[in-house]
């Protein structure tokens, strides 16, 4: 299906270990380091520094435990340690796989240093999520970083503001103070959901590594049922690959003051989760997609959470009119590319297939709009209509269809 806000997220479990880092280190003279961010197609992308050497990106990620090197072959570049191998619970929540502890390595992320830190480096990179990003993406930065301070999110200027929280002073004005826990150093807020006209209450994660909105696992609450208008198919990519699950809407959601109507929501069977303490007894997830919506300001060691909402923050969530899950493929990741379609779509009844090379889209080549444009364009109103040039195997071809409501 399509993927018009790609989807990742991370659940990452040690066992067997007992890593003693200090994540980042503010200098006495300082009192707020800053870190430049990017967003590509909903995931905040950071520079890594590793040892003094190239930058890499890895993605900031608040619902990962621990702090991860993707791609094997950058450590062994850059003469990381292999000290201990250790099992790492994949994004199904039931998948094991191998990951090795490295220790005493040296990150520099903007203005932040941690200097003597355990990461993980993955025995494979199971994740394999540039494609989805658009760009090449080396590793995640945990929430084992930033657990001894305030962390400040600002998605308007995309910074993110790090501080000592015994320097810190809660914000005042249009700030809004929302209950938190942070549990295996991560935050949970409880959220108020209408689901199918009943009130619900619900755990959530604040998980900047998730671009979706709402995710929601089904068989953690008796409340979760899918609605009746529901789409199957891939809810995301994380550790082990593709998810597969639905996505639908929820009436309403709400945490303290502030609400949301209608809010897609991707929907993932954790039956198979052999201990739902596992992932600390969530019922779901909140992603980029709806946090961008704000600023955010995390206290861990205090336990404190603000929103600052932005303008018209709780607008109308769009979702694809057309039915194409794209990805980025080919050397370079300059190739846009059909993963899979949903069946009785749009596109599917216009005659894509899985494989087509998309070339343009209404007669703007895609090397123009990349990833995000075209996705956005899949998403104007009811009734537009899209024609795509796209190449299978050697052959050009058009095909037209017009967009409609999926969900």
């Amino acid at each position: 299906m399509k993927r018009t806000i790609l989807l990742i997220f991370f659940s990452f479990s040690f066992f067997c270990t007992d890593a003693q880092s200090f994540g980042f280190q503010i200098e006495d003279e300082k009192d707020i380091v800053e870190i430049p961010f990017v967003i590509h197609n909903n995931f905040m992308v950071v520079d890594v520094v590793i040892n003094n050497s190239i930058p890499l990106k890895f993605i900031f990620d608040t619902g990962a435990e621990h702090t991860i090197l993707s791609k094997h072959i950058f450590g062994i570049a850059l003469g990381l340690s292999y000290d201990r191998a250790i099992r790492v619970i994949g994004a199904d929540l039931n998948q094991e796989l191998v990951a090795h502890v490295s220790s005493d390595v040296h990150l520099k992320v903007g203005g932040a240093i941690a200097p003597k830190q355990d990461i993980l480096i993955l025995a494979d990179d199971y994740i394999k999520i540039d494609e989805y990003v658009g760009i090449e993406i080396q590793g995640i930065i945990g929430a084992d970083l930033i657990r001894n301070l305030v962390l400040k999110i600002d998605y308007k200027r995309h910074i993110i503001y790090l501080q000592r929280s015994s320097s810190f002073s809660p914000p005042k004005r249009k700030w809004k103070e929302i209950p938190v826990t942070i549990e295996k150093n991560k935050p949970y807020v409880t959220a108020q959901a209408t689901l199918r006209d009943k009130n619900s209450k619900l755990k959530l994660l604040i998980d900047t590594g998730a671009s979706l909105s709402l995710l929601l696992h089904t068989n953690t609450s008796a409340d979760i049922n899918l609605p009746e208008n529901i789409i199957k198919g891939s809810v995301g990519r994380g550790l082990g690959g593709v998810l597969e699950g639905y996505i639908g809407r929820v009436n309403r959601l709400a945490f303290g003051e502030l609400f949301f109507n209608n809010i897609i929501t991707n929907y993932q069977d954790v039956s198979n989760v052999v201990n739902l303490e596992s992932i600390s007894n969530r019922n779901g997830i909140l992603g980029t997609a709806l946090l961008s919506r704000f600023n955010i300001i995390i206290d861990y060691p205090k336990e404190k959470l603000y929103f600052l909402p932005h303008r018209r923050y709780n607008k109308g969530f769009k979702y694809d009119r057309s039915g194409l899950e794209l990805i980025m493929s080919g050397k370079d990741l300059k190739t846009i590319t059909v993963l899979s379609l949903i069946s009785g779509s749009p596109a599917a009844e216009a005659g894509f297939q899985k494989g087509d090379e998309i070339l343009s889209v209404n007669n703007i080549p895609t090397r123009f709009l990349n990833l995000k444009g075209v996705s956005k364009k899949l998403t104007k109103k009811v009734g537009k209509k899209i024609k795509i040039k796209l190449r299978r195997g050697g052959k050009i071809m058009i095909l037209r269809f017009k967009l409609r409501d999926l969900i």
